[in-house]
């Protein structure tokens, strides 16, 4: 199975089930942050497509620290000579691009693969300069497609407090249609019910982005880390 696809229903099962837990528990004991949670529905429904949305972001980003975990290993499996004025040769070179082939077969990376091309582009017309623009020129395709892939964590994060801004929308229309029912004590309880429904909304998916945005910038920091040890330059 794909793994986005496996994430997305990962995601929603552990939302389904937040929700029912919460539910319970407000109907319960009438808890004010179970309430804030989700708990009070059918307008609960709206914290609880936001909690789907940040674990399915959550669940990327973990994805994404798997892989820099992978890059790190690849840099410390010392994969390339690292004795100070070390110089390849020709056959060196070859039999470089033989282990990493073999390498490749049980753990890819990143590195594997800029060294390959490399090695593949120096064998062809014996050039130092021109393997080392295919390391860089790889380097920045990767970047390009990290970058890319990191697009829908920030949608996630967008939507996220998209959804609380309906909720808050959702809320207050509700209360204003019910503040004819104001007169009677049942009525301002239930005109304040749907008024704390439509911050609570807000103040769910302002806290989950600002935690799904946090994951992303120590992802982003330690993908910088990466690519500077790969090139440095």
């Amino acid at each position: 199975m794909n793994s986005r696809i496996a994430n997305i229903l990962i995601s929603l099962a552990i939302a389904v089930v937040l929700g029912i837990l919460v539910t319970i528990g407000y109907n319960v004991t009438g808890n004010r942050i179970l309430q804030a949670l989700g708990g009070s529905w059918p307008y609960g429904i709206i914290q609880i497509s936001t909690f789907f949305l940040f674990f399915w972001g959550l669940l990327e980003v973990i994805k994404f620290f798997r892989f820099t975990e992978t890059e790190s290993n690849a840099l410390k499996s010392q994969l390339l000579p690292e004795k100070e004025q070390y110089i390849l040769s020709a056959d060196d070179v070859n039999e470089l691009k033989l282990q990493i082939i073999e390498i490749e077969k049980t753990s890819p990376s990143l590195l594997s693969d800029i060294i390959k091309k490399a090695c593949t582009k120096f064998r062809a017309n014996k050039s130092v300069s021109e393997a080392l623009s295919v390391v860089d020129a790889q380097t920045d395709i990767n970047i390009r497609i990290s970058d890319a892939e990191q697009t829908l964590i920030k949608y996630l994060s967008w939507a996220i407090q998209s959804l609380g801004l309906l909720g808050t929308v959702l809320g207050i229309g509700a209360a204003l249609s019910a503040a004819n029912e104001i007169v009677s004590q049942d009525g301002i309880k239930k005109v304040t019910s749907l008024l704390a429904v439509a911050f609570d909304t807000t103040f769910v998916a302002i806290a989950l982005s600002i935690v799904l945005m946090y994951f992303l910038a120590r992802y982003q920091k330690r993908q910088t880390n990466c690519i500077r040890r790969i090139n440095p330059m």
